[in-house]
């Protein structure tokens, strides 16, 4: 928890939630509530987000029914805070026992930007991303969700899909790329506790770590087998 205070209020900061202790004479102005959420929006967002924030219908001040009041910010609609995103106010009438004074409804449209990748040819299924297949763009990233940022971060991932030239590359289209391949050759291993026996067979679909997937031992019997490793399966029950 931390304290910032600004335009001669106090907040007090949380991860949920942070309240402002002011006498507003019964009434709040329109530009304090918008300060508050703004704060709290930044307080939850993180650092590295640029973020443009467009405030709606906001009125020059709001009845609090109060002389002295303690508000309290939360969003209500959004898990990702970015869009149309709607904020309660909250303020509770200090030195009463129960209950608030009133509820200010705040709309913001939280307009994001970032640095994404972006492809910059037609990428196609079942490849893994090299660096000159993309490019870093800063670009509005409010109705994009999950943008890869760096290529560490698809590390041991695979496209799923098409991806047309110019298209900001999403977590949505790539996979763990399989440790096996339908058809390559494998070996399966048969393990109890005391003995273990190995054998040679072939993959009769894909597969990533710890999937169960059919497999072909040499004389061409389907068996079930998990994953375990680049070329290796375990036998299953």
């Amino acid at each position: 928890m931390k304290c910032v205070s600004f335009a001669g209020m106090i907040l007090v900061l949380s991860l949920t939630s942070f309240a402002v202790s002011e006498a507003f004479g019964q009434t709040v102005s329109g530009s304090a509530v918008r300060d508050i959420v703004a704060a709290y929006i930044k307080n939850t967002l993180p650092r590295s987000l640029e973020t443009s924030l467009e405030f709606e219908d906001l009125r020059p001040s709001y009845g609090v029914g109060y002389k002295k009041c303690r508000l309290v910010v939360s969003s209500v609609n959004s898990v990702t805070m970015k869009g149309l995103v709607t904020f309660l106010v909250r303020a509770h009438a200090v030195g009463r026992e129960k209950g608030f004074t009133q509820v200010i409804p705040v709309t913001v449209k939280i307009r994001t930007f970032q640095k994404v990748l972006v492809s910059t040819q037609t990428i196609n299924p079942h490849s893994v991303i090299s660096r000159d297949e993309v490019t870093t763009v800063r670009t509005e990233t409010t109705d994009i969700n999950n943008p890869v940022l760096n290529l560490g971060q698809l590390d041991g991932k695979w496209t799923t899909q098409w991806i047309q030239s110019g298209k900001p590359l999403t977590f949505s289209m790539f996979a763990r790329k399989p440790l096996i391949k339908q058809g390559e050759a494998i070996t399966i291993i048969f393990r109890t506790k005391n003995i273990t026996v190995s054998d040679q067979g072939s993959a009769l679909q894909d597969g990533r770590m710890g999937d169960v997937i059919n497999v072909a031992n040499e004389y061409r019997q389907s068996l079930r087998a998990r994953v375990i490793g680049k070329g290796e399966v375990l036998l299953v029950n």
